[in-house]
């Protein structure tokens, strides 16, 4: 018989990892993001052939400064780029193979939509971590019914993986509500706030 629960250990080690997959995840969404990812949509009927803009140039986001810029491969597909940049109501200046696309002031809604997806991927990353946290309570529950170990460590492994998942799960709902407030800012944030109420367990 094992005299001590040792199971949950891999839940902590798994859901530390998936916690900081998700830190990295939430670092790459900002306010940019709506429209990076639009530009990136884009697609062009060249010679009966639909092409994305990622065949045609090469898109640069630099977070530090209010524009986008689009390095261009064939010059000559430039005018057909801004018109379809034109359908965004996107601000362009061109400089040789260039388009410097100027950064929008984003509306409430636009923003929601980075939130939205936001959440919903918080959702779908919150179900990986629930299965992450059955994996060594399933071992503990193959194990007690081969005789490993007793009911009393099968059940110690299920409420120390539970309690774990908690602890990393109100994390994952912690940075996720600071990086909805860091996208929507002061003013949208409480507008969210009213629409969306946070309770305790998701601050």
């Amino acid at each position: 018989m094992v005299e001590s629960e040792n199971y949950s250990i891999q839940a902590l080690n798994l859901l530390d990892s998936l916690v900081n997959e998700y830190k990295i995840y939430l670092k790459n969404i900002r306010r940019d993001t709506f429209y990076f990812q639009e530009i990136k949509k884009l697609r062009f009927n060249i010679n009966n052939k639909y092409r994305r803009i990622s065949d045609l140039a090469e898109i640069k986001n630099d977070t530090t400064k209010s524009n986008f810029r689009i390095i261009v491969y064939n010059v000559d597909y430039i005018d057909l780029i801004i018109s379809e940049l034109d359908n965004l109501k996107l601000k362009t200046k061109v400089k040789g193979q260039f388009i410097i696309v100027k950064k929008p002031k984003l509306t409430f809604n636009q923003l929601m939509t980075i939130v939205d997806d936001l959440e919903k991927y918080k959702t779908k990353f919150i179900s990986k971590c629930t299965k992450a946290k059955l994996e060594p309570v399933l071992r503990a529950k193959n194990a007690l019914e081969n005789d490993f170990i007793d009911i009393v460590i099968s059940r110690e492994t299920s409420l120390n993986c539970q309690k774990i998942y908690e602890e990393k799960e109100a994390i994952i709902n912690k940075i996720t509500n600071e990086k909805i407030m860091e996208i929507l800012e002061k003013e949208f944030y409480e507008k969210y706030l009213i629409e969306n109420p946070i309770t305790d367990s998701l601050k």
